[in-house]
């Protein structure tokens, strides 16, 4: 190939490429006072979140048959012992059937402040001091008790998390890519199980000259889209896990923005006591996301072994 040809190659290469480059749309414009009100109302409102997910104090599972619960620590329910007696009673499982069977002169109350004397079915509300019992399942029929502190201090005054500094350039366009038929994905979560999740397709962006995608998962009729992401920062000024966005839902081929400065924390980055899903393997971004919330210091969250 002659010199003047591999010119023209270049030319026609660099002109096309830099074409693509400028029909890949920007982000609707915002005005910065308004931008800025927007996104100090989203970190109050992530900061208010964080107290009552460190009011938990445990987590455990039902098995079926009897549970025992108190503040004995050979029990498989273990709650402080500034609210429970070392035997508090037992949570008795039938398939998804939970009856209460208090110890005597057990603190077991009901949500009326009725003392629990006598075996009873579970019913919301059910406390032990300032500890709620909170029953719940998962999918594949696991049943879950929480404990919930309602004294906790963190409820008046959580912590603060800190936050990179809002930069525009983490405001990106994103394309919405939906697959065929929208596929049920068996996602792990950090009780060892899994959660079906509905992906509905992937968000495609640019950013730092490069195409990336993350698949999005549908959390209901008109609501955002759910994307957990991973990326360079975890571990490091970001919680370990993963970080979560909630861009617009948007019509096949229409474009998002995926605005990472809103990148949020899971609850199990501030508690090991969470259900937390975990994100896909493909929702791994080989770069450094320094945009959103990052880690909290001070508190331990769910880590995987």
């Amino acid at each position: 190939m002659s010199r003047s040809c591999i010119a023209s190659l270049l030319v026609f290469i660099c002109t096309t490429t830099a074409c693509a480059r400028q029909s890949w749309p920007e982000p609707p414009a915002v005005d910065p006072a308004a931008y800025q009100k927007e996104y100090d109302t989203w970190r109050q409102q992530q900061q208010e979140g964080i107290g009552s997910i460190l009011a938990i104090v445990g987590i455990w599972p039902l098995t079926e048959g009897d549970n025992r619960f108190g503040s004995d620590a050979s029990l498989p329910i273990v709650l402080p012992a500034s609210v429970a007696p070392s035997n508090a009673g037992v949570l008795r499982r039938q398939g998804e059937k939970v009856t209460v069977v208090p110890a005597p002169r057990s603190p077991l109350r009901l949500a009326d402040g009725k003392a629990v004397t006598a075996p009873t079915e579970y019913t919301e509300g059910m406390a032990t001091g300032s500890v709620s019992l909170i029953v719940e399942g998962m999918p594949g029929g696991r049943l879950f008790v929480t404990g919930f502190d309602e004294a906790h201090p963190a409820l008046k005054q959580p912590p603060a998390v800190d936050a990179f500094a809002l930069d525009t350039r983490w405001r990106v366009a994103a394309r919405f890519d939906p697959f065929d038929t929208p596929r049920t994905v068996k996602v792990s979560d950090v009780r060892g199980g899994t959660i079906d999740f509905t992906a509905t397709g992937q968000l495609v962006f640019r950013l730092a000259d490069r195409e990336w995608r993350l698949t999005a998962f549908d959390s209901g009729p008109d609501e955002p889209f759910f994307v957990m992401f991973k990326d360079q920062t975890n571990g490091k000024s970001t919680y370990g896990g993963y970080r979560i966005l909630s861009p617009t839902r948007v019509k096949p081929r229409e474009f998002t923005v995926l605005d990472f400065n809103m990148a949020m924390n899971p609850p199990c980055a501030y508690s090991p006591y969470t259900t937390c899903p975990l994100p896909p393997p493909e929702n791994r971004l080989d770069i450094a996301v320094e945009a959103g919330l990052k880690r909290l210091p001070s508190v331990r969250g769910f880590e995987k072994s």
